[in-house]
């Protein structure tokens, strides 16, 4: 990634994980980031601990909300820690067992910038490619992700502009405000900006080169 911008911020990793008959999402950053998202949903604390791959999974309690029905869940919070990075995620009505069991199903490896995560087993699978996250100030939240077959259907129907970083579209969700898409030849990026900003975006993004190496 490079262009005329402030990129000094951090970059997370998000991707789903199926296991069974379940659906999770698992966020992949520092260990500083796993207790920014620890904060975040109002863990208290981590009151368990075990020796996993490597690292440990530590496991907290707290309660999220629906802001629809306002229903409130019992959630789970579970970490994995590294050396410098970690791996998180929350459980629904989940058990400390059910935690252990889940990264079981994955094999994790960290290395110096980041961990790779790896489905293992036949009822552990990730069903579309994973995203990096990334805030750019003046920009707003990109997500990075592969260019696909199936991540090209989150493309409008009507042609883009063309811009230097690729082809930009605009669309909108009832109720949530405007985001882009910039698609490159092998990535797409959504991107969801600040309100204040949005008028400004596609200039700034007409400046941004965001490529991927392999």
């Amino acid at each position: 990634m490079s262009g005329l911008h402030d990129l000094s911020r951090p970059y997370t990793s998000v991707a789903k994980i199926a296991a069974g008959d379940r659906l999770h999402e698992i966020s992949s950053g520092t260990r500083a980031d796993a207790r920014a998202w620890a904060a975040d949903i109002a863990v208290g604390g981590f009151d368990q601990e075990f020796r996993l791959q490597g690292g440990r999974l530590r496991i907290g309690r707290t309660r999220l909300s629906d802001p629809d029905t306002r229903v409130a869940d019992q959630v789970l919070a579970a970490v994995w820690e590294g050396r410098r990075h970690a791996v998180f995620t929350h459980l629904y009505h989940g058990r400390p067992a059910d935690a252990v069991a889940f990264f079981d199903g994955l094999r994790l490896t960290e290395h110096e910038d980041g961990v790779v995560a790896v489905p293992r087993g036949r009822r552990v699978r990730r069903p579309e490619p994973a995203e990096l996250v990334k805030e750019i100030p003046d920009v707003g939240l990109l997500e990075i992700t592969a260019l696909t077959a199936t991540t090209r259907r989150r493309l409008p129907k009507w042609r883009g502009a063309l811009v230097a970083g690729g082809e930009l579209f605009r669309d909108e969700v009832d109720g949530q405000g405007p985001y882009f898409l910039l698609a490159t030849r092998s990535l797409l990026v959504t991107v969801l900006p600040d309100e204040e900003q949005v008028r400004d975006v596609p200039r700034r993004l007409a400046g941004l080169s965001v490529e991927a190496v392999r």
